[in-house]
């Protein structure tokens, strides 16, 4: 789009949608019903969820739901695509539905012609190349490199669908190799260095959607922008951005943990946890600036709520070093009435009743100085689980502040609002 648009939904039997509410709620002008329709009114590019009839905003379904299936709406607004190739241009080779892609050759840019195609496990992607999925083609399969000199200049794009549906996942293939399971992400990229991935969405990810390898190098850029990501398997995690990825304007839902803090920054995004994920998870946070910022948490839902997993921030015990010194998150919006778990589990031990200490430690290294500021969470645990905030005797947690964070409405001013330990020092309230 590039210019203000009014989507209907309607039911397809025919009953009277009698209340609607897009998410998040400030990237839709309006939504409004008549005549037993929702009208959604948009006035740039965004990417929104639709609430009918309070399928999700009115009902819990997470830990302990037993009703129907919910079928959702979302609605992608997306801006104009820029570099689009045409068919015609010089260095494009066109790929028929049916015909077999080829991984290499004379050519520039790939691109699938609108249709059906497979290409299927770990199909070959090199330097210096393009991969273009227009929005009337959808490419079941993964997308591989296996050489890190080989990731650099390559661009994943378009508006059409990457899909995992056709295929097992991977502890059910007879036979495999435990080092052969990662075939089966969606995108991974050794060496990602002046790489992107635009604009596709990634659909039932047999493992983890998007990986794209590479340390920390602001010179060789690797983005993400604007890219879709639905999963509902195990191990079906959202965006891993390691050291040099930046993360903008994606739309992350996912059964699994949607998003790991590091890379370049992370701007205006919106989650959706569905059962057993968390939205992001600190195991790997760096020790060097970084902003997370703008983003929206539509629903925050789990299935169960002893365990280590899920939450908003998330230190579950693992990993090791020090980490979170100019680490900033800010602008961050919580907008799900009725979220399952607590929103803060920063515990670089397990503790009870989530996990075993014994079997859940994060290895030395302090969590300091990170800012939490302007963080509004609409509502706390429906489960009445507490806050957390639990450090060990070498992976403290100190130096932290928390500048205008509210849970349902009542504002976070003094550390007796976290169940806490000695372990947690010099945590400052504005």
């Amino acid at each position: 789009m590039n210019r203000p648009v009014e989507v209907e939904i309607s039911r397809v039997s025919g009953e009277a949608i009698k209340k609607a509410a897009a998410h998040p709620s400030r990237k839709a002008k309006a939504c409004v019903i008549r005549g037993g329709k929702a009208y959604v009114t948009i006035e740039k590019p965004c990417l929104v969820a639709v609430d009918i009839d309070g399928q999700m905003d009115d009902q819990n379904t997470g830990k302990g739901y037993s009703g129907p299936p919910i079928h959702t709406v979302t609605l992608f607004a997306n801006p104009m695509l820029k570099n689009r190739p045409r068919v015609e241009d010089p260095g494009v080779y066109t790929v028929k539905p049916g015909e077999k892609a080829p991984s290499d050759g004379p050519w520039k840019t790939l691109y699938f012609l609108p249709g059906v195609h497979d290409i299927g496990v770990g199909f070959p992607v090199h330097a210096n190349k393009n991969y273009y999925i227009p929005g009337d083609a959808i490419v079941y399969g993964t997308l591989h490199n296996n050489k890190w000199d080989n990731g650099h200049d390559i661009r994943v794009f378009g508006y059409g669908t990457l899909s995992g549906a056709r295929l097992l996942h991977p502890k059910y293939v007879p036979g495999l190799k435990a080092e052969d399971h990662k075939l089966y992400d969606p995108i991974l990229i050794h060496g990602a260095s002046d790489t992107a991935v635009e604009g596709i969405t990634i659909a039932d990810s047999a493992m983890h959607s998007l990986m794209l390898l590479s340390p920390y190098d602001p010179q060789k850029p690797t983005d993400i922008r604007w890219v879709k990501i639905f999963t509902w398997r195990a191990n079906g995690d959202g965006i891993n951005p390691f050291g040099n990825g930046l993360i903008e304007d994606c739309f992350i839902r996912t059964q699994d943990d949607s998003c790991y803090v590091n890379g370049r920054g992370i701007r205006r995004v919106t989650y959706w946890n569905d059962y057993n994920g968390s939205t992001f998870v600190l195991s790997a946070i760096p020790n060097r600036p970084l902003v997370v910022e703008d983003c929206d948490v539509i629903y925050a839902r789990a299935g169960w709520h002893h365990w280590s997993g899920g939450r908003l921030f998330n230190m579950r015990g693992e990993g090791k070093g020090a980490g979170g010194q100019g680490v900033l998150f800010r602008n961050i919006r919580v907008e799900d009435p009725r979220p399952t778990l607590q929103h803060f589990m920063i515990a670089m031990q397990g503790l009870p009743p989530y996990s075993n200490p014994s079997e859940r430690k994060r290895g030395s290294g302090n969590l300091s100085g990170i800012l939490f500021q302007n963080i509004e969470i609409v509502a706390p645990s429906v489960l009445g689980e507490p806050e957390i905030l639990w450090g060990t005797p070498d992976a403290t947690i100190e130096d932290l502040t928390f500048d205008n964070v509210s849970i349902g409405g009542k504002k976070l001013t003094r550390l007796s609002d976290f169940k806490h330990n000695e372990h947690v020092q010099n945590i400052t309230f504005k």
